[in-house]
Formats: C-alpha cells, sequence, structure tokens
C-alpha cells in the first residue's frame, strides 16, 4: 500500500502548533491577573477560543498572526501597568490593539482582541468606551459563543459601572438564560444584589436560591445565604 505524501507545508504546520499554543497559554496566563473575583469566569472565553482557533491554525496562519499581535500587546500592557495606571498602560497600548482589530477584527484572534480592549478600557474606569467595545464584541461573535456570553457580562459589569443598573440587569438575565455555567453563577449573583438595591427581596431571595441550588460552591455563597436567611 502507497504510503499518503504529506506536503512539506503541512509538515512545517505539523511541527509548529506548540509555538501556537504557548501563545494562547500567554494570554490566559496574563488576563487571569487582571480579573477580579467576580468576573473570574470570564477568563474561560480565552481557553474556548484559543480551542477553536487552533483547529483553523493549521489552514490560516493569518490567526496565528493576530494571535502574537494580542500576545505582544499583552506583554507591553503588562510591564507598562506594573509602574502606572490602568489607564496609562491601555494608553501605551490603544493604538496597537486599533490597528489589530481594524485588520483582523472578523478572525477569531481579533475577536478576542476586542473583547480584551473592552475588559482594559473597564479596567481604566472608561466606562462609556468599555460599553461600545462590548458592543461592538457581541456584534461579530457567533451568539451560541462563550465568548459571546462573556462578552454580555463584561457588558453588564460596565453598565453597573456606569450607573445604568436596569440595563446591567438586562445583559446579566440573558447570561443567565444562556447555556454556559460558567458564567450563570455569577450573572445570578450580580442580578440578585440588583433586586437587593431596588427594594425586590423576594425577588433577590429566588435569585439567590436558585444560585446556591445551582453552584453552592459559589465564592461568595455564604454571603448569599445571609441574605436569604436575613
Amino acid at each position: 500500500m502507497r504510503k499518503k505524501r504529506v506536503s512539506r507545508a503541512r509538515k512545517r504546520d505539523l511541527e509548529q502548533p506548540d509555538e501556537f499554543l504557548s501563545v494562547t497559554a500567554t494570554i490566559i496566563q496574563k488576563l487571569n491577573r487582571y480579573r477580579t473575583p467576580l468576573t473570574i469566569g470570564v477568563v474561560f472565553v480565552f481557553a474556548s477560543l484559543a480551542v477553536f482557533s487552533a483547529v483553523r491554525y493549521f489552514s490560516n496562519k493569518a490567526e496565528g498572526r493576530a494571535f502574537e499581535r494580542l500576545s505582544a500587546n499583552l506583554k507591553v500592557y503588562q510591564e507598562t501597568a506594573r509602574d502606572s495606571t490602568p489607564q496609562a498602560a491601555l494608553e501605551k497600548v490603544k493604538p496597537q490593539f486599533e490597528s489589530l482589530l481594524a485588520e483582523h477584527g472578523r478572525r477569531e484572534g481579533g475577536q478576542l482582541a476586542g473583547l480584551v480592549f473592552a475588559d482594559l478600557n473597564y479596567r481604566a474606569g472608561n466606562h462609556d468606551a468599555a460599553i461600545a467595545a462590548y458592543e461592538e464584541a457581541l456584534e461579530s461573535l457567533p451568539s451560541e459563543h462563550f465568548a459571546y456570553a462573556s462578552a454580555l457580562s463584561g457588558l453588564g459589569y460596565a453598565y453597573l459601572a456606569a450607573g445604568e443598573n436596569d440595563r446591567a440587569a438586562g445583559c446579566f438575565e440573558k447570561v443567565i438564560a444562556g447555556p454556559h455555567a460558567q458564567l450563570r453563577a455569577d450573572a445570578l449573583y450580580q442580578l440578585g444584589r440588583l433586586y437587593g438595591k431596588n427594594g425586590q427581596t423576594d425577588k433577590q431571595k429566588e435569585v439567590f436560591q436558585r444560585l446556591l441550588d445551582e453552584a453552592p460552591s459559589f465564592v461568595y455563597a455564604d454571603l448569599v445565604k445571609r441574605q436569604i436567611e436575613g
């Protein structure tokens, strides 16, 4: 039986998967450092996109270039953030992010960059810019993808920070209705807190009880129990 020949280009791709995976792993590792406990669930998006994009890496090197540029931008951000404010670090990489989004915004790497850019604006306190960036990300991402739910969660946080509680609640409700359990628990917690602020204690207890039923090991489970009992 004749052996199936593999092209030289394909051989080079097969010999280099670790390079691609190391780029995405570095992105995930760095972004873990930028998350607060309340938003840690959104980090799953980076693992999800990494796997989704790795499949395409062998046939589309442009994806690899987009991820490499994103990784480089995050490296600069991290180095700058050590000795300055989140806003100063963002200003350092903002032109590079805008260039990356303009050139690769419809690729998986570009979509991830859009989500990261929104998050960095949120961290810098640029709530209007974060809202706009999250909304742009939602326009380009498939609605069934984990990244879409992550963008919805981020948008909810940005609306909260901007004092637009009704819109924030709408975002968290959509996350809760979605299929991604990793983000649902935090969305339930945030929605319950909003009900409490509005004096809707019955709804708050209902949402908090669902949170405990679905995620009994949630980081703020003890606090939620006290809210229900009180």
